[in-house]
């Protein structure tokens, strides 16, 4: 067994104690933070029953009439809509193909049908704007669902994007309705990644990269596999080393997913370098934290989030290696 296979064990071992045989949380029953990854993350760990079983909970307790997903205050409307997404592919690998649908419904009708994104209302912007990598997460649902021209319409903005950007060393993360780059608020802020500033190390367009690979299979169009691949230099072409990024966690997933489509080693080597990362930084007990260290006062459902990121590298490196 080697060390990826060993860490997945710990990964299943802990899920196993934190959700009973009727896939509810023991932390937190009530909590719908705690179970939006979680279909998925079982699949990945060898237990899809279980992660149906959790399905099953989610829609039975946590979806309201207009497909939303319910949740605690603190789930924003980013985050919101983030989660509905990772529940829907999630649904549809363990065959909770109502669930997937409901969700995947909601989302095509949050979905701007001009820019392809989910917009939603930011004071400090003044209007209604999407961000890329929550965007992102829904459209692999639509991807996943068969939703193969909305998932399109996203994935065609995505490309766009990352070749309309006004600056060579800034990627802007945030888009308006008439699909152009929103790079300054009123306000003067920027959201953006910038490549010259070394604490900004831009590994989170795990979900842009994925949305682009799944609709490119989906759509049986390479061309995605070339802009997913886009996103993957742009982000290595920072001086410093991303896999040490602490939002590097399900890149090495995303990078992986693509090197099953083009077979380019370079997104293997990275992989496997991120999940060496990860492994030295994996807990005892299985899990992670958000920071490298113990830290007691992180709620449950955020070490679980995050956990979750850092599974899906670390198991699809077992599977690739074993």
């Amino acid at each position: 067994m080697n060390a990826f296979q060993s860490s997945k064990e710990k990964i299943r071992t802990w899920l196993d104690a934190h959700f009973n045989e009727e896939g509810i949380s023991t932390d937190d029953a009530d909590d719908s933070r705690y179970y939006y990854k979680t279909p998925y993350l079982f699949t990945m760990v060898g237990s899809r029953s279980k992660g149906a079983r959790v399905a099953k909970q989610i829609i039975d307790r946590f979806i309201d009439s207009e497909g939303n997903l319910m949740g605690q205050p603190a789930f924003s409307l980013e985050n919101r809509v983030y989660a509905m997404g990772w529940l829907g592919f999630g649904a549809m690998i363990v065959e909770r193909f109502d669930l997937a649908e409901i969700l995947a419904n909601r989302i095509i009708q949050m979905q701007d049908p001009n820019s392809g994104g989910i917009h939603l209302p930011d004071e400090d912007a003044g209007e209604e704007v999407a961000e890329v990598c929550f965007s992102a997460g829904a459209g692999m649902a639509l991807a996943a669902t068969g939703k193969i021209d909305r998932a399109k319409l996203m994935a065609d903005r995505f490309v766009a994007l990352l070749d309309e950007q006004p600056k060579k060393d800034i990627y802007y993360n945030r888009f308006r309705r008439d699909g152009s780059v929103f790079a300054r608020s009123a306000k003067g802020w920027e959201k953006s990644y910038d490549l010259k500033l070394e604490e900004q190390r831009p590994a989170n367009y795990a979900t842009v990269v994925m949305a682009l690979v799944w609709t490119g299979r989906a759509a049986r169009e390479k061309s995605y596999f070339t802009a997913a691949q886009g996103y993957v230099d742009w982000v290595y072409s920072h001086k410093m080393d991303p896999a040490h990024f602490g939002r590097a966690t399900k890149f090495g997933w995303a990078m992986l997913t693509l090197y099953e489509e083009t077979g380019n080693p370079t997104l293997l080597e990275h992989a496997k370098h991120l999940g060496d990362i990860l492994l030295s930084h994996q807990c005892d007990d299985g899990f992670w934290y958000s920071r490298p260290g113990h830290n007691p006062d992180e709620p449950a459902w955020m070490r679980l989030a995050y956990s979750a990121d850092c599974a899906m590298t670390v198991c699809s490196l077992a599977n690739i290696l074993n």
